[in-house]
């Protein structure tokens, strides 16, 4: 504890500061409470970046109020850069525009007996009230503020309540607006790929890049699996021989694992081609297509024959698209999954 012969003394508590207004309220409530137990003669949050104050002009704020004795402690988990490099830098800078300030840098959290308490709290609340514990598909404070800023952007009226939550994460993936035009959905495209998710379906991508991006631990309730074969050595014997491409050879592959699943292609137009051609020719047909290939070379072209294919389909007009695209779809469907029930 504290005690008032620090009274002369000030604390500046560090954070590392976010464009989301929640994720700095914590600190501010930290400070606030080492503030009312007392003994120090000012408490006060700063951080590194984006908020104000920050450190330098949390120092200035220190000094007008007559400290020259200044407790800086980095609210941090982790040594990394922020303390072992930054935070050092920030104090050197300090101490040169105010001669004769005396700054002590305290330990950052760190590994601490109580940091285990807390954490064991923290997953005992799920036997103690489910209720009161929030769910998996929460949004973090920063993409929670990026959705809101979208939100006021977009206007949300031109799509359904099934159809915004894939489209605004397909902007906050993108950073792009111009999606909310491009997006092509057939009628029923997000309650087939709901229902595909909840009966554990497979899902087939056209490269590891969409394989890595869609997040596996929102399907693992439903049993979901995803795959990707183009990096398989008999797909890349089977693109030589045929003289195919290997993501159009991963298509056949797959053909025998995608009936009333999900394909996901985000990177190559002959996959969504020989995908096309499979189904034509009878074979296996997936509960969803997500077509976005990216390119100059026929991905507009099998993207307008995704959408006149009959299948269920979200596709983006023209050439614009992507994994990045591709992998936003796949993880909003599974959110909804998790969230919605959707109607008949």
């Amino acid at each position: 504890m504290p005690t008032q012969s620090n009274a002369n003394k000030a604390i500046l508590l560090l954070g590392h500061g976010s464009k989301a207004p929640e994720a700095n309220e914590t600190l501010r409530k930290v400070a606030a409470s080492v503030k009312e137990r007392g003994g120090y003669g000012y408490v006060l949050p700063a951080f590194l970046q984006m908020v104000s104050p920050n450190f330098q002009e949390g120092v200035d704020m220190l000094t007008e109020k007559g400290f020259s004795d200044i407790i800086v402690m980095p609210y941090f988990l982790y040594m990394g850069l922020h303390v072992t490099q930054d935070l050092p830098a920030e104090m050197d800078e300090a101490q040169q525009k105010h001669p004769g300030l005396k700054m002590t840098l305290t330990r950052n959290l760190g590994y601490h007996n109580k940091l285990i308490d807390i954490t064991i709290e923290r997953i005992e609340e799920l036997n103690k009230d489910k209720a009161d514990v929030k769910s998996p598909y929460d949004q973090h404070p920063i993409e929670k503020e990026s959705f809101r800023l979208i939100g006021e952007e977009l206007d949300e009226s031109q799509f359904s309540a099934l159809e915004l939550p894939v489209v605004k994460r397909v902007i906050h993936s993108t950073a792009d607006f111009e999606f909310k035009d491009l997006m092509r959905l057939s009628p029923n495209a997000i309650q087939a790929g709901i229902e595909a998710i909840k009966n554990g379906c497979n899902i087939i991508t056209d490269v590891k890049m969409v394989l890595s991006g869609i997040t596996k631990n929102r399907l693992e309730p439903f049993g979901a699996q995803v795959y990707c074969f183009s990096s398989d050595e008999d797909v890349a014997r089977l693109s030589t021989e045929e003289n195919i491409t290997k993501t159009s050879a991963s298509m056949r592959k797959a053909s025998k694992f995608m009936q009333g699943g999900i394909v996901a292609i985000g990177n190559a137009p002959t996959a969504l081609f020989e995908l096309l051609k499979i189904i034509n020719n009878g074979g296996p047909k997936p509960a969803l297509i997500v077509g976005v290939p990216v390119g100059f070379v026929g991905a507009a072209e099998s993207k307008e024959e995704l959408m006149k294919s009959g299948c269920e389909y979200i596709a983006t007009a023209g050439r614009k698209g992507g994994s990045t695209v591709a992998v936003a779809i796949v993880n909003a469907i599974a959110i909804s999954a998790g969230t919605l029930t959707p109607t008949k």
